[in-house]
């Protein structure tokens, strides 16, 4: 945080804070009271493992990807810290649609398969912010885990933040590819596994086929978390 030379909090910083809390408090709050009656009133949410989440500081949350609104089930997972996630960046041209979606966690990237600015900040946020990221990089038309992204694996040979997999079950029920609108009254079951360990990985040169191997075994975890 910005200070002058007497480590006085400037004024910008200090109006920056205030908006953001109040986005925090009238946008985000509600949105996650929102998700809690879709997810917990109008369909039968089951989540598994919660304990395997680290209780501080920042990590990786490698999630499967079968729904538009995959972010707005795994998101609330983290109250009261927020979830910051990558979003196309076409999504944020409207500045009011822009402001709602930075205050639901999303930040605007262009896509692309090896965006290495992206990556890079993937990599500094998740050193003290939860970060989700889907693996595969799009979503599945089928409910199936597919290939992963070596971008992915990259992101995770670089960074030091701890790697959360997380399944979940039954959104391709909820709001399949295919669908506009939402069905309800389903089962949606969320396994969270144990952090994992990349720490061998280091060892080896920083090469395509290295990031290969390592996305490789994330989406082997995220398929026994599947078969849960």
């Amino acid at each position: 945080m910005e200070t002058d030379k007497f480590g006085i909090i400037s004024l910008a910083n200090m109006v920056k804070i205030f908006f953001s809390l109040l986005v925090y408090l009238f946008w985000f709050v509600p949105c996650v009271l929102l998700c809690f009656i879709i997810f917990r009133v109008f369909n039968r949410t089951q989540i598994r493992g919660k304990e395997n989440i680290p209780k501080k500081g920042g990590m990786l949350i490698m999630a499967n990807h079968v729904s538009a609104l995959d972010s707005f089930l795994i998101g609330p997972i983290f109250f009261p810290r927020m979830a910051f996630f990558p979003a196309k960046i076409e999504l944020f041209k409207n500045p009011l649609l822009s402001i709602m979606y930075k205050g639901w966690g999303a930040f605007p990237v262009l896509r692309g398969r090896y965006n290495v600015a992206v990556m890079k900040k993937i990599v500094e946020l998740s050193q003290d912010n939860i970060v989700i990221i889907h693996p595969e990089g799009t979503r599945s038309r089928d409910g199936e885990i597919g290939q992963g992204s070596k971008g992915v694996g990259k992101i995770i040979y670089e960074t030091n933040a701890p790697v959360i997999p997380l399944c979940a079950n039954g959104m391709e029920k909820f709001l399949p590819v295919h669908k506009r609108f939402p069905s309800f009254f389903k089962l949606i079951i969320v396994n969270i596994g144990k952090p994992m360990n990349f720490s061998h990985y280091k060892n080896l040169e920083p090469t395509k086929e290295t990031y290969k191997m390592i996305v490789d075994e994330l989406i082997e975890e995220l398929k026994k978390l599947k078969t849960r």
